[in-house]
């Protein structure tokens, strides 16, 4: 039987709360929650299509609930997501770089202050 090692990742912070924040001058956006525990019925997951296609086109973006993910689980999601943006050199971050300004394209990575 052979086992799984999970690959070291750097752990991720949270950033810290802003200044603006704790004074509560930060407005949030007010997107959906999209609720996966509804995908246990075919009902249900025609729903969900419908709730994910009008927050990604009204909004963008959305929060998923009821996900089954558990905290440890979340957390290390996180950690692999930050790979790209703190452990990836400049050099190659630039080798990569999305043209978005130059030709409408936003495939690539999107380097900071971009816009």
């Amino acid at each position: 039987m052979s086992s799984l090692k999970v690959p070291e990742t750097p752990r991720y912070f949270h950033a810290s709360e802003t200044k603006a924040e704790r004074k509560g001058l930060v407005e949030y956006a007010d997107l959906p929650a999209i609720d996966l525990s509804k995908a246990s019925t075919l009902e249900g997951r025609v729903a969900l299509a419908v709730e994910v296609r009008d927050a990604m086109t009204k909004h963008g973006f959305f929060y998923v609930i009821n996900h089954g993910y558990t905290t440890a689980q979340s957390e290390r999601i996180f950690d692999i997501a930050n790979v790209p943006f703190e452990h990836v050199t400049s050099m190659e971050k630039a080798a990569y770089a999305g043209t978005m300004k130059d030709t409408g394209s936003y495939q690539g990575y999107k380097l900071r202050q971009y816009w």
